[in-house]
């Protein structure tokens, strides 16, 4: 049996009253009180998520871009030094194995942030393809620290608490600055619908980046937000969570996320399997939903077409800016078509619960 692991800042979390869950090998803050005002501070404000289980991939030489061109389905010539870009590891039937983040530090050193749960796997893949090109591939996931400053007063915020332009730094690219004498990566990146930076510190100076910022809760000026509220957060964004609305057996058409692709680029890990799928139009769809009911749908729970078996929860929950229980579903190929109808239910311990597809929660509370 794994033994779970612990974050460098556990303790720190402890002594700021956190609670914690077993997430993905590890022992993660779920929240540090409310986690209602944990995901409102994040919305209408600025929260801070320890997010360092999170796992890093250095890859540098000669062959880097190919090598990752082949193994990501983006278009990592679309970028320039100081971008960054979303995309995914798929395996060669076009399911996706893991999204990540690219970093472009150079045409020949890319930095990869991946998730928790597939850094050995991530890894492993990688490093077979990697043996065909003219680079090395590194997993640095013990050297660095991950911290994410999220919220609509997050530039600010940093700019005072660092005493650095971060203002400057535009959606997607990162910079380099230093903190107690180290190199640090700061991107305007993350995983909220909200504005906010995400901070790669050696490990060595967490401590003491977490009490730097940390001093500004205390003012109620800042909250640290927990792993209940980061779910709920991009679930009301709109955005995939891996063994949910991504994994092996999910294809980005199916996931809605062919924007993340380019079929244009050349031959990559996974093109063929997804270009057939696309000319034959018979693939499943993962969508949204509003619940027209007070309790909330999990996973696994069926969803229904009038009375036929027509999907199944990928994830549910409660978003508090709509007010409302929330979710995302895969629906099976042939009721896709039929999303807009009012005959749709999730069946919640035999109670058939109305839903109604819609855009994410985010979206649709800025259009009302």
């Amino acid at each position: 049996m794994n033994e779970v692991k612990q974050l460098k800042l556990h303790k720190f979390h402890q002594d700021n009253s956190a609670k914690f869950t077993n997430f993905a090998g590890w022992e993660m803050p779920v929240s540090y009180g409310s986690s209602l005002s944990e995901h409102m501070a994040v919305r209408q404000n600025v929260g801070f998520f320890d997010v360092s289980h999170m796992g890093e991939f250095t890859v540098k030489g000669k062959d880097a871009m190919s090598f990752l061109n082949y193994s990501l389905t983006g278009d990592l010539t679309k970028i320039y030094d100081g971008q960054a870009m979303y995309s995914l590891l798929c395996n060669h039937n076009g399911g996706i194995l893991d999204d990540l983040i690219v970093y472009r530090v150079s045409s020949d050193q890319f930095f990869l942030c991946v998730n928790a749960s597939n850094i050995e796997i991530d890894y492993n893949h990688l490093n077979e393809i990697c043996s065909s090109f003219n680079c090395t591939l590194k997993n640095d996931s013990d050297l660095y620290g991950l911290i994410a400053v999220q919220g609509p007063q997050s530039a600010a915020f940093l700019d005072e608490v660092l005493e650095e332009d971060f203002s400057a730094i535009e959606r997607m690219h990162f910079d380099k600055f230093t903190f107690l004498n180290e190199d640090c990566y700061v991107a305007r990146t993350g995983y909220t619908g909200e504005d906010g930076f995400e901070i790669f510190l050696p490990i060595n100076v967490l401590d003491g980046f977490a009490s730097a910022i940390s001093s500004f809760c205390k003012e109620g000026r800042a909250s640290w937000v927990g792993l209940s509220a980061r779910d709920s957060l991009r679930l009301e964004a709109g955005f995939c969570l891996h063994g949910h609305e991504i994994s092996a057996s999910i294809s980005p058409l199916e996931a809605g996320l062919m924007w993340a692709v380019s079929l244009q680029k050349g031959d990559f890990l996974g093109r063929a399997a997804i270009k057939v799928q696309k000319e034959e139009k018979n693939y499943g769809r993962v969508m949204k939903y509003l619940v027209e009911d007070r309790r909330i749908p999990r996973e696994q729970n069926k969803i229904i077409f009038e009375n036929s078996l027509a999907g199944r929860v990928l994830s549910g929950g409660y978003s508090p800016i709509l007010n409302s229980p929330i979710g995302t579903a895969y629906i099976e190929y042939e009721y896709v078509e039929k999303k807009d109808s009012s005959n749709w239910f999730a069946d919640v311990r035999g109670k058939k619960l109305p839903i109604r597809f819609t855009k994410p929660a985010l979206q649709l509370s800025k259009e009302n």
